[in-house]
C-alpha cells in the first residue's frame, strides 16, 4: 500500500481532488526517474483557496551529506490549475510561482498530476546536480574509486 492510498483510505479533502490522489496512487508502478519516492510524498490542505477547493502536494528533499531536509518541493491543484514551486515549509504557499498550468484547454486534473510528477522530478535533479560537494580540509587526498 503506498502513502497515496493511505491518503484515499483515509480521506479528509473535497471529493472533487480524490482523482488526483487515486492518479497519483496508480503511477506508484510507472513513478518518474528522479523523483522522490512516493512514501516521501504528503498530501494537505490548499493555501489561498477554501480547503475544499484544491489540494497541496508536496515532499522534502534530504540533502545526503548533512542528512537534513534541505528543499521542500510541491504543487498546488486548485480551480485554476496547477502551482508548482519550491515550498517554505512554515508558509507553503509562499513560492508556488516556478510552473503554472491553467485547467481546462483539455487537461484533466490526472494530466496536472503527471505535470506535478515531471516537475518534482527535473527538479530534484536540477537541485541534486547544483548542490555545492562538501570542503576538504586542505591537503587531504581524494579516495581513489
Amino acid at each position: 500500500m503506498s502513502t497515496f492510498d493511505e491518503y484515499l483510505t483515509d480521506w479528509e479533502f473535497g471529493e472533487d481532488w480524490r482523482p488526483v490522489v487515486e492518479h497519483l496512487a496508480a503511477r506508484v508502478t510507472s513513478w518518474p526517474s528522479g523523483a522522490p519516492e512516493p512514501e516521501d510524498f504528503c498530501v494537505d490542505f490548499p493555501v489561498d483557496v477554501l480547503w475544499t477547493d484544491g489540494l497541496l502536494v508536496w515532499t522534502s528533499l534530504v540533502d545526503p551529506v548533512r542528512n537534513m531536509i534541505s528543499t521542500c518541493l510541491g504543487g498546488q491543484i486548485d480551480r485554476t490549475g496547477l502551482r508548482c514551486g519550491i515550498l517554505n515549509p512554515h508558509n507553503p504557499g509562499d513560492h508556488l510561482d516556478c510552473r503554472f498550468v491553467l485547467l481546462g484547454e483539455g487537461r484533466s486534473l490526472s494530466d496536472l498530476a503527471d505535470v506535478l510528477l515531471d516537475w518534482v522530478a527535473a527538479e530534484a535533479a536540477r537541485l541534486s546536480t547544483s548542490r555545492p560537494q562538501p570542503l576538504r580540509a586542505p591537503g587531504s587526498v581524494q579516495p581513489e574509486a
